[in-house]
């Protein structure tokens, strides 16, 4: 009875198989244009029907199992709300129905749930493994019948949060494995785009000197800078940072006598002084020819170091493993060695897989290694490092000053409009009740408590002038606590954004001492800033602070929910954080895709010294 019913199953699941792989194909064939061409409105259907079919098969299997195979998918998300302007918001638009953000909103939730992709997963693999196991089944049915079942419930029951963890990481491990090989990819097809540039410049260097064609020279020792600085910044995959070491651009002066001057030579035309300054400036500068000693040694040593791994990967997922595959399962006639190792195509799949492997591990360590090998030739030299940070120095001093004047400036309007004209209040209310208190004390006593309330303003906008200034709490607690304060008394805990969503902040981390006071007071109005930005732009719901200091540089990193999109070239304060940051050396690293989330890291070198308080 036993076998019966195990043949029964098999031959359900060969049934089930079936509809799950059309269930499977006409998902596919709705996400194609969904997906390419923008047809958005056709991925929630296929979605939402694979949700209820399989739940049908959760159900079978949960009987033949005897456990329980409960649903895995997220809670709906809620109805969109209206905000104050009666518009309807999801991400960075607004709407004035909510229809289409309820369409995204669910669009969201049907597509970021782990549970969708898994769910996708075991409709491709579920044809696969049923036709491979219910044949033997046929024999052994209630063995394979179970496992079978057991492999399904597995596959669609809830993914715990070890197990979540644990797929994450080799997901993103994965993907880091995959960007490393395709980023060795593209620099080898960079190093066949060098080979054509050196080219045209050594023409370019025979016809100038041979021929006299002396207009083709300045092309032949830069034109291939577009090139460099892509790949400068290309080394940043490898972790280095290479700045650009050219020198600034010459250009002609006009004299008082209306010649044009190119350091000592002087021209009438000023196409001539425009192609001599070119000329002098692309020819002197050492960069130049460090950039050209690259571009003929670069394709060598490109090829040589990465082209193993990713002629490993392509010739061991192409030559190897698809031609067995193709053969095994479509019957096609490949030669002996196309697809074999030794004539053997189970030992060339293995073999494949094995190359694959390899190219995919050592990629990573090898784009590592080529950036260090591209820093070596394209980085600034020691006089270049030299004069970029004397330019740097000028210009922070320069924005220093600048601040310094817009903040005395500002000092004094503060005064101006403010405290000065509340004491300026002050003393012509006691004039008048000194006129009163004589004929009319009743108006004389009201007098006092307008002139009492007056002064009390005065000493509040004062006392917020001074925390605007330098908070005295910074120079009492030091900069984590006063960031503590800051929350506080900006009461972002209970305060609503513009969008009607509660805005919380939290700390994280701690100082071991006090960073110098200048230092200390820029973090802090950095900091500040940002969480401005944060709540009054992107609309954040949660801003998280983080502060630790290592290797001589405090690093304060400050993230939040919102809506991204955070761009200094358009403002927000961005760019006064930058140069208030670049008075001390510091920086400002800002990642904000659209949508969020946004991540601001600071970093400020300075020794800390011992606290004057502990922070709590």
């Amino acid at each position: 009875m036993t076998w019966l019913r195990g043949v029964y199953r098999s031959v359900v699941l060969l049934g089930v198989a079936a509809v799950v792989l059309v269930q499977f194909l006409g998902s596919l064939v709705l996400f194609f244009p969904g997906v390419l061409l923008g047809l958005v409105f056709l991925i929630p259907p296929p979605v939402q029907q694979g949700r209820r079919l399989t739940n049908r098969w959760r159900a079978m299997f949960a009987s033949w199992t005897g456990r329980e195979v409960p649903e895995p998918y997220q809670p709906p998300p809620p109805p969109p709300q209206p905000d104050e302007d009666g518009m309807y918001r999801h991400d960075a638009t607004l709407y004035k129905s909510p229809r289409y953000p309820r369409f995204f909103r669910r669009l969201d939730w049907l597509m970021q749930d782990p549970a969708t992709k898994r769910d996708l997963a075991w409709q491709l693999w579920f044809p696969v493994v049923v036709l491979a196991v219910v044949p033997v089944g046929l024999v052994v049915a209630p063995w394979t019948v179970r496992l079978v079942a057991r492999w399904s419930a597995w596959m669609l029951a809830p993914m715990s949060a070890q197990r979540l963890a644990r797929k994450e990481s080799r997901g993103r491990c994965t993907q880091k494995m995959l960007l490393a090989w395709a980023r060795a990819a593209l620099l080898i097809c960079f190093a066949a785009v060098e080979v054509l540039l050196l080219a045209f410049s050594l023409a370019c260097f025979s016809l100038g000197f041979g021929l006299g064609l002396i207009f083709l020279i300045p092309p032949a020792v830069s034109h291939y800078r577009w090139l460099a600085n892509l790949r400068r910044h290309f080394a940043a995959w490898g972790g280095v940072r290479i700045d650009r070491p050219y020198t600034p651009e010459l250009r002609p002066q006009r004299r008082p006598d209306g010649m044009l001057q190119v350091r000592n030579n002087l021209y009438k035309t000023e196409a001539m002084a425009a192609f001599n300054a070119r000329w002098l400036w692309t020819w002197h500068d050492v960069a130049s020819w460090r950039d050209l000693v690259w571009l003929a040694v670069d394709p060598v040593v490109t090829v040589a170091l990465l082209g193993v791994p990713v002629a490993a990967t392509i010739y061991g997922a192409w030559g190897l493993a698809l031609p067995w595959l193709w053969t095994e399962f479509f019957g096609a006639d490949w030669s002996a060695w196309y697809g074999a190792a030794d004539g053997n195509r189970t030992a060339g799949l293995v073999l494949g897989i094995a190359l694959v492997a390899a190219g995919l591990v050592v990629a990573e360590q090898l784009v590592t290694v080529h950036a260090r090998w591209t820093a070596l030739l394209l980085r600034p030299t020691r006089e270049a490092a030299l004069r970029m940070r004397v330019e740097q120095l000028t210009q922070s001093r320069a924005d220093a000053v600048d601040a310094q004047a817009a903040e005395v400036r500002r000092i004094e309007r503060d005064l101006h409009d403010g405290a000065q004209a509340r004491l300026i209040a002050v003393g012509l209310t006691l004039g008048a009740i000194e006129r009163l208190l004589d004929t009319d004390p009743a108006a004389a006593r009201k007098l006092v408590a307008q002139t009492k309330e007056t002064a009390e303003a005065a000493l509040r906008e004062l006392r917020d002038l001074v925390r605007g200034i330098h908070p005295p709490v910074l120079s009492e607690r030091g900069l984590a606590d006063a960031v503590r304060a800051l929350a506080l008394d900006l009461d972002y805990t209970t305060t609503e954004t513009t969008t009607g969503t509660t805005a919380e902040i939290a700390i994280t981390g701690r100082l071991d001492g006090r960073p110098p006071a200048p230092v200390e007071s820029a973090a802090y109005f950095a900091v500040s800033e940002l969480i401005a930005n944060a709540t009054r732009h992107g609309h954040a719901g949660k801003v998280t602070v983080e502060l630790y200091h290592r290797d001589g540089l405090l690093r304060v990193t400050v993230t939040d929910d919102g809506s991204g999109g955070a761009d200094p070239s358009r403002g927000t304060g961005l760019r006064g954080i930058e140069r208030r940051l670049g008075t001390f050396d510091g920086t400002l690293a800002l990642s904000s895709p659209p949508g969020g989330p946004t991540v601001a890291t600071l970093e400020l070198p300075c020794v800390l010294s011992s606290p004057k308080t502990s922070t709590s």
